[in-house]
């Protein structure tokens, strides 16, 4: 017992058991330290291997499991040859969850709940990957702790598209008449000059680059352009400067030709989104932004501002025309719309308003009604009637917007897209416009009665009808890949027509007879319900064929919306998560 109290006593030593205990202690803080460190080394090495992986997959989120599976491998996580579903497995040791969905950056959601997986169109790619950490010291007395990491990477498709915009087709002339209208020119211009230029493209910003030299514009952004104005001889100087042969010289002419009738605000034609703040003569080349340069012209003609309403020699041929007028009056598009735009989903374009007035008289010979043709010879009314037919076209903007779009994969030049496309209001009207009330854009005009018939004050008809065409929800159209790159346009209707507008007009006509200052009477029903209408009824089907090819050489589209997209692009992805 003595010795024990002795050794219990003794402090001889102590440092040394103290230090012992000290460098075991400092073994195992350091033995944790080298392995907590490893830890997390080890997880922002993997965190960099997803980042890389996501925004690899962002390009295509069609294919992002196996891009996002190449990437994983280039970083030696993965041996390539393991399968999306062993790769799903929750027994596994390895795990690689890849979702593509959809990102919407809205500040007032979490930021956890900004990427919906699995909504379309995708925008975005999520990639998950998990496996066990590797343990120097802990590894005998702790299994290694698992490391996951996550990365969301998303990525904007750009969209160049156009509504409307094919105003011209070269048909008897008339196109000629009518950009001389709308230009406050007197040119005549070739069939051979003008199909080239319908053919010519040049690049957006090739042609505002050149607008900015003839605007005497030297610096600053492309936005600078945008918010200037520009008549029709500037306009066509710039196009002719961006254009090579027979194209170049037709625009010349045009441009020393060019009147000064009205100037266009050059953000109506063209809305670039970000590149507006690229810097002059810095802009995006290449068939993203290859435009039509007749389109350009016609389209800053229509919104310029000066005189709206162009009188035009329509050149009807049909049997007994006694003669035809027509005017076309062109309204601005509203506010923050334009032709043309580049710019992510949720971008719009807008069509002008266009307003048509057509007044057609044809020579009408009532022989063949026998009785009331026995009754008017009687009362000594001649039975050749001159017709007087003035229809009104009413078509409101037609909008398109952007709703999806996919990112160009491999060797394409352009992704592909979605646009919804609502066409406007259209109304089609038998009666009286006067021209005052046509370029009156603020206002439905008010529309009187048609003079059918006036023979000589004894036997008159006036009558009114009216088709209109409506489509409230907007119809969605896609475009390939292949599409865009053949500059496909497609045209969206609205409201089916069961028939003909001339025919569906006079089926609704609604007709009052005087004769000889009688209204009512026998032989004004007689006129009215079998005679007359009787009559005029086929004349919808002479007449059908000169509206329908007026007005889509005028690019006037009744109930329809032209749509063409140019090219689609995608902004470099990048990690938001």
């Amino acid at each position: 017992m003595g010795a024990v109290r002795r050794f219990l006593r003794d402090e001889r030593g102590a440092m040394a058991i103290m230090f012992a205990g000290a460098m075991i202690l400092g073994a195992m803080v350091s033995a944790l330290a080298v392995d907590a460190g490893s830890l997390y080394l080890e997880r922002r090495m993997m965190q960099s291997a997803a980042d890389l992986a996501a925004l690899q997959a962002t390009r295509d989120p069609s294919s992002a499991f196996s891009i996002a599976r190449g990437a994983m491998v280039e970083a030696g996580y993965l041996t390539g040859i393991e399968t999306q579903q062993q790769l799903q497995d929750p027994l596994k040791p390895q795990r690689l969850i890849v979702e593509s969905g959809q990102y919407t950056p809205d500040p007032s959601q979490p930021v956890g709940q900004r990427f919906k997986p699995g909504l379309t169109p995708y925008n975005a790619v999520r990639v998950r990957y998990e496996q066990k950490g590797n343990l120097y010291f802990a590894r005998f007395w702790s299994e290694p702790p698992p490391i996951g990491v996550e990365a969301v990477a998303t990525t904007t498709p750009e969209v160049a598209f156009s509504v409307g915009s094919r105003l011209l087709s070269l048909k008897d002339g008339l196109a000629n008449v009518l950009l001389n209208g709308l230009l406050g020119t007197n040119v005549s211009i070739a069939a051979a000059s003008y199909n080239a230029l319908l053919d010519a493209r040049v690049s957006a910003f090739g042609f505002l680059d050149a607008l900015a030299s003839e605007m005497h514009i030297t610096a600053g952004t492309y936005a600078d352009i945008l918010n200037a104005r520009a008549d029709h001889g500037v306009i066509a100087r710039a196009l002719a400067a961006t254009l090579n042969g027979t194209e170049k010289t037709a625009m010349q002419a045009i441009a020393l030709a060019a009147g000064h009738n009205g100037e266009v605000s050059i953000g109506k034609l063209f809305d670039l989104g970000r590149y507006a703040n690229l810097a002059i003569g810095t802009g995006a080349t290449g068939i993203f932004t290859k435009v039509s340069a007749l389109e350009v012209l016609s389209v800053s003609a229509a919104l310029s501002d000066g005189t709206h309403q162009v009188a035009l020699n329509t050149g009807i041929n049909v049997p007994g025309l006694v003669g035809a007028t027509v005017k076309l009056a062109v309204g601005e598009p509203p506010q923050g719309g334009s032709w043309y735009a580049i710019g992510p989903t949720g971008t719009i374009v807008r069509t002008a308003q266009v307003r048509l007035k057509l007044n057609v008289r044809l020579s009408l010979d009532i022989l063949d009604l026998g009785l009331v043709s026995s009754l008017l010879a009687l009362l000594g009314i001649p039975h050749i009637f001159e017709v007087n037919v003035p229809v009104y076209v009413e078509v409101a903007n037609a909008e398109a917007t952007a709703v999806a779009a996919t990112c160009p994969t491999g060797n394409a030049v352009s992704g592909t897209a979605t646009i919804a496309v609502r066409p406007g209001v259209a109304r089609v009207v038998l009666g009286e416009v006067s021209d005052a009330a046509m370029a009156n854009f603020g206002a439905f005009p008010t529309v009187g009665e048609a003079k059918l018939i006036n023979a000589l004050g004894l036997i008159q008809a006036t009558g009114k009808a009216h088709v209109q065409v409506a489509e409230m929800q907007p119809k969605l159209v896609s475009f390939s890949t292949s599409e865009i790159a053949a500059g496909k346009v497609k045209s969206v209707s609205t409201t089916a027509i069961t028939q003909s507008l001339m025919t569906s007009l006079l089926s609704d006509l609604k007709l009052d007879v005087t004769v000889l200052g009688l209204l009512g009477g026998l032989l004004s029903e007689v006129l009215a319900k079998t005679g007359l209408l009787n009559l005029l009824s086929p004349l919808g089907a002479a007449l059908d064929p000169v509206l329908a090819s007026l007005l889509n050489t005028l690019g006037v589209k009744v109930g329809e919306a032209d749509v063409q997209v140019y090219g689609v692009r995608c902004t470099p992805p990048v990690l938001v998560r």
